[in-house]
């Protein structure tokens, strides 16, 4: 006799996110790493002096293991990931230890993945020092590391235990470190918060308004959460576009400037298909303009190649281009019983063709002049 029995299991994993505006790190309390043996710190090797004023904090700590990373995409690869686990094996690691990542979105993506694969999983606690970072690496468990052509191919879903945000750590980043981290935030507010847009238009990016930033962060990472509870590639509002690009130019171009230019796509598709309405589409297009996000592609880039990865993206059912697309805030078009909407790589491939000429969106050496931008 055969029968079927079925069960299932719900693996509740809980974070807790300090917010802090302190320029002594007051936030960060010792006592949060007390219960654990060892700490390994994976950190971005250019970030010494943020390393060292966490490592005042922790004096009293009896272990303590420095792992020095590059902040560098290449990073987030296999071959990292094995150096990262040799370092915790060859230092007895176990499940009594704990990760501390410091850095940005590369260096808390590949700390993410080791934590989760390592033993099945340690303790993580992320330290992000970027706005990306703060808005969108640490806040709903998304790990991950490339594959040898396309971005972010493997990863797990794993939260942190803590997350330590302080927002005078962004007061010495660079506009286009900050331009990357406001095009995460931005998809957000479209994908489920008019209050998040409010405090966008409201972000000025010539005045210190800690306490506004703070504001936008707590949002941000609230929609984030919400959001992944639905389904974690439910956020990737512009990413298929974006993703692309990334890949196509070989990483040239910085992944929140591909995103935000990948929203703009993502719009004008969903207003091709009359399911955005115009005014909204020139609300959106107002406040993109006004947090200067980048809304143009390097006029290299290889219309076949692109579509190429996008039909290669997680999204994407192996036969057609999966996307999400705004309709209305915190409303996205879908294919009939699917949480993306499907569309065949000829007609993405018919509109990139009539976009890219019609429209202004192609600029000769543009990659290399957001490089420029950094400053």
């Amino acid at each position: 006799m055969l029968e079927l029995y079925s069960s299932s299991i719900i693996d509740k994993q809980n974070v807790q996110f300090i917010m802090d505006d302190s320029e002594n790190l007051n936030g960060f309390q010792d006592s949060l790493l007390k219960e654990y043996n060892q700490i390994f710190i994976l950190y971005d090797q250019e970030l010494k002096n943020i390393k060292s004023k966490i490592l005042n904090k922790m004096k009293n700590h009896k272990r303590i293991i420095e792992i020095p990373l590059k902040a560098i995409e290449s990073i987030k690869s296999l071959k990292s990931v094995s150096y990262v686990i040799d370092k915790l094996e060859k230092n007895n690691c176990s499940k009594s230890d704990a990760i501390l990542s410091i850095g940005g979105g590369t260096v808390l993506d590949i700390s993410g993945f080791v934590a989760s694969i390592y033993m099945r999983g340690i303790d993580l606690i992320m330290i992000p020092t970027t706005l990306m970072g703060q808005a969108d690496a640490c806040s709903a468990g998304k790990t991950c590391v490339n594959g040898n052509q396309n971005k972010n191919l493997m990863g797990s879903l794993y939260m942190p235990k803590y997350v330590y945000n302080n927002v005078r750590f962004l007061e010495t980043t660079s506009n286009h470190s900050m331009r990357q981290g406001l095009s995460e935030i931005f998809k957000y507010g479209l994908l489920g918060s008019r209050k998040l847009l409010k405090l966008l238009n409201e972000y000025s990016h010539d005045q210190k308004d800690n306490k506004n930033l703070i504001s936008i962060l707590k949002e941000t990472i609230k929609v984030r959460i919400r959001l992944r509870k639905i389904d974690p590639l439910i956020s990737n509002l512009g990413h298929t576009f974006g993703h692309a690009l990334e890949s196509e130019s070989k990483n040239e171009v910085a992944h929140g400037d591909a995103i935000s230019v990948g929203i703009l796509l993502s719009l004008k598709l969903s207003l091709q298909r009359k399911k955005i309405k115009k005014d909204l589409f020139d609300k959106i297009i107002y406040i993109m303009n006004k947090l200067r996000l980048n809304m143009n592609i390097d006029e290299s880039v290889n219309l076949e190649k692109m579509v190429n990865f996008m039909m290669k993206d997680k999204k994407s059912n192996g036969k057609e281009i999966g996307f999400v697309l705004l309709k209305d805030i915190g409303v996205t078009d879908k294919t009939l019983n699917k949480k993306f909407l499907f569309l065949n790589k000829k007609y993405v491939k018919n509109f990139l063709k009539n976009t890219f000429s019609k429209d202004d969106i192609l600029v000769k050496n543009h990659w290399k002049k957001l490089i420029k931008s950094s400053s």
